[in-house]
């Protein structure tokens, strides 16, 4: 699977430039690489972007080493030619897999004797998106991977990013008043899931209480001091990931200082109704799932509270556990 992204490039028409590859110009070339989504399903397609920034204020001519240049195909988007110039041994992108094996010679692609110039204008910027499992077939199988771009023979070279090839998950919570089954956000918000997901899986949540209830709006839980003082044992916290997610019935919300925008630690709170003004001010990291957490949501609204917020009769967690998201919620490809 592979689609081109036109992304404002700028091909000079004119004089044919200089045969050979200016590596001065590349001092202002970036390499980039962005993966579509940093965790994949088993047996989703796997898209990255790879894309080329000219910072500078000239144009840059681009060659594939080793092949003879052609003049530029007048197709925009950046060739798989480009992508895999990494030189004669390498093909310019690595996969490295969770047990450190490197993969740098992509299946199903050879290298042509002869591949376009690519001209890229002044503060422009070119790209292609991949399917990396095409070239890579150990991207087919679970675990951590790392992604790194060289290309032009390793004269320029993006960082590594890493990119998970794992079921998704989802967290449920047991209560007296019933079960609370929460979807997660992966892409919009990870490192708030990765918290809430390691302090589920940890035991940390079983037995906590839900401390703080304001009926209609929201239910507030997870203090390991169980009156909304405590954090994460280890004490880290949780810069924003501030996404497009709005609160409405069911999300699932970081609970913050009122005056520290990444104090996100292990409280979380759970909105019961539309509630514009939170947007944008807490991380949503995820939302209740099926009709039974809703019911369940709207009998923990009905609790009493008393003059501070508190139910009067205690919330206990009594198992949080973390299980396999059903294929259906595994989500669609790109």
């Amino acid at each position: 699977m592979l689609k081109a992204s036109f992304l404002s490039l700028m091909v000079v028409v004119g004089a044919c430039p200089a045969m050979g590859q200016d590596l001065g110009a590349l001092a202002n070339v970036r390499a980039r690489v962005r993966p579509v989504s940093r965790h994949v399903p088993p047996n989703r397609p796997v898209m990255v972007q790879f894309l080329l920034e000219n910072t500078g204020g000239e144009a840059v001519t681009l060659s594939v080493p080793g092949t003879a240049p052609e003049i530029p195909s007048p197709e925009a988007g950046l060739p798989l030619s480009h992508v895999f110039s990494g030189g004669r041994e390498v093909s310019g992108v690595t996969v490295t897999t969770e047990a450190g094996r490197p993969w740098n010679r992509p299946a199903g692609f050879r290298k042509p004797d002869r591949a376009a110039i690519l001209i890229l204008g002044a503060h422009s910027v070119v790209g292609i998106t991949v399917d990396l499992r095409d070239f890579f077939p150990s991207l087919r199988g679970s675990g951590r991977f790392g992604v790194k771009w060289a290309p032009y023979g390793e004269a320029i070279a993006s960082e590594e990013v890493f990119i998970d090839v794992k079921p998704r998950k989802q967290v449920e919570i047991t209560l007296d008043e019933g079960k609370l089954l929460i979807d997660l956000f992966y892409d919009d918000a990870p490192a708030h899931v990765a918290n809430f997901l390691d302090l589920a899986s940890s035991g940390f949540y079983t037995g906590k209480n839900f401390h703080r209830s304001v009926p209609g709006y929201m239910i507030q839980g997870g203090c390991p001091r169980g009156d909304g003082s405590g954090i994460r044992l280890d004490g880290n916290r949780l810069a924003g990931e501030l996404n497009e997610h709005k609160h409405n019935k069911g999300s699932v919300s970081m609970a913050l200082l009122d005056d520290d925008p990444n104090s996100g630690s292990s409280q979380f709170f759970i909105t019961n109704t539309r509630v514009k003004e939170w947007d944008e001010q807490y991380t949503i990291f995820g939302e209740l799932s099926g009709d039974e957490s809703l019911a369940t949501l709207d009998r923990l609204m009905k609790l009493e509270v008393d003059d501070e917020g508190r139910p009067t009769k205690s919330v206990y967690m009594r198992t949080v556990r973390v299980i396999d998201a059903p294929s259906a919620r595994q989500y669609a490809s790109p």
